[in-house]
């Protein structure tokens, strides 16, 4: 009996034993909570910018402050542009090959319309690479771009010009809309979209210039300033490496001050 009662104590001070560790465990910390960004601080650390309520990945650090018509990022600005050139490409050359169908106009005056519209073409060219690849290459190609558009545009509406006034036969115009215009009304209207869309894309040249210039890279800006200098400026002493504009001035400064004291007794 007394030997089953020491085990019954030793076991009971065993139970004890294994009990006391559990109750001395030290309760595990909560979790900190995590901090709830902001719009603006994850606007910040995602280089995006706050479109009413959401994130919009249109703008960089280098671009957010320039805009398209004052009210679009100039990304989506430049993706905008590229829409409408590709747009109004297809609607003029439409028009021209309608011509074919209009017995009072000469087929030589759709060939020569067409060519016209080459560089108009190669411009729309530029603006599909522009969507396949975004990069500096890309990106320099769309204000020139713009240009081709202009000088299609332009072109085209001096080329009808001519046409109307000395070549055509009919004394009035059958549009493709349906309409019977005069001449003088054809060459008017004709001269004044033109010339509206000459000012439209001038104004896109400058954007889509002004959003390359922005993500240039440091080579390329550096290249740019060394070819931006005028022909008439004088030339520059050429730089050492590690060397910046103000240190050479400063090592001229100090030559000039140091052969100073001879010049003077040779004086």
């Amino acid at each position: 009996m007394d030997d089953m009662m020491m085990g019954e104590e030793m076991g009971g001070e065993e139970k004890e034993m294994e009990e006391e560790p559990l109750m001395e465990e030290t309760p595990t910390e909560a979790p900190a909570e995590e901090k709830v960004k902001t719009l603006d601080e994850l606007a910040l650390d995602e280089e995006a910018c706050l479109c009413c309520c959401c994130l919009c990945h249109c703008s960089s650090m280098e671009t957010k402050e320039l805009s398209c018509c004052c009210c679009l990022p100039i990304r989506c600005g430049a993706y905008s542009i590229g829409v409408f050139t590709i747009i109004l490409f297809s609607l003029l050359f439409l028009q021209v090959f309608y011509k074919l169908l209009n017995d009072t106009f000469d087929w030589w005056y759709v060939m020569v319309a067409v060519i016209l519209l080459v560089p108009f073409f190669v411009g729309c060219c530029f603006n599909i690479i522009y969507f396949a690849e975004d990069n500096n290459t890309s990106r320099s190609k769309l204000y020139v771009s713009c240009i081709l558009t202009i000088i299609s545009v332009l072109c085209l509406a001096f080329w009808n010009i001519f046409y109307i006034c000395f070549l055509y036969k009919s004394p009035v115009v059958q549009t493709e809309l349906g309409p019977i215009l005069t001449k003088k009304a054809f060459v008017v209207w004709s001269l004044y979209l033109a010339t509206c869309f000459a000012f439209l894309w001038g104004y896109f040249t400058c954007v889509t210039k002004d959003y390359y210039e922005a993500l240039m890279t440091y080579d390329e800006r550096k290249a740019k300033e060394a070819d931006s200098g005028s022909f008439f400026s004088l030339p520059k002493i050429p730089g050492v490496p590690g060397m910046d504009d103000k240190m050479m001035e400063g090592e001229v400064a100090k030559m000039v001050e140091a052969q100073a004291p001879a010049m003077e007794m040779m004086m």
